[in-house]
């Protein structure tokens, strides 16, 4: 797995070979990057359950102006900022006690957990906009297994849905 574009383009990541959490496809990947677009510069950069970090490190190559990735196992996020020379801000906790402690707001989230733990979906979602982790006009992103419909749960917010595979990528937008 590999950086997609920007100043860490083609720069190599590291990931468990032994599927203790699954990397974001690049098809993903790319896609996040193609809706965000030049949105993505001087943005503020949210990566929830980062694994090692390719969202976040992805957004920092391609110009946002701060990258924080949360995930309770920081080791492949470490080697991986080192080895980058990356500046992204690491944050080892719960993705759920992050949400309910911080006072800083996102122009963009990512959120993909572990696709079986829908609870997990659901009570982040739920402090993203509860508490305003997401700034006005911001972008949640979030990717689930394509069988798990969160659409109608937060359909206030809710923007569109792209689908790859197994993988669905849903939008949700903080319009005020």
């Amino acid at each position: 797995m590999h950086i997609l574009a920007g100043k860490f383009q083609r720069r190599l990541l590291k990931f468990p070979k032994d599927r203790s959490f699954r990397p974001t496809k690049g098809i993903v990947r790319e896609s996040v990057f193609n809706i965000i677009g030049g949105c993505i510069e001087d943005a503020l950069f949210l990566d929830l359950c980062s694994g090692s970090g390719a969202l976040g490190f992805e957004a920092e190559s391609r110009g946002a102006a701060h990258v924080v990735c949360v995930d309770r196992h920081i080791k492949y996020l470490l080697d991986n900022k080192a080895q980058l020379s990356a500046q992204a801000e690491i944050i080892r906790l719960d993705i759920v006690r992050y949400l309910k402690m911080t006072s800083d707001a996102f122009d963009i989230i990512y959120l993909d957990p572990v696709w079986s733990d829908q609870e997990v979906y659901i009570r982040g979602i739920e402090l993203i906009f509860e508490r305003e982790v997401l700034k006005p006009n911001g972008l949640l992103m979030v990717e689930h297994q394509s069988s798990f419909d969160i659409s109608y749960t937060f359909s206030k917010w809710y923007a569109s849905s792209y689908q790859y595979g197994q993988s669905m990528l849903s939008l949700f937008k903080h319009t005020q």
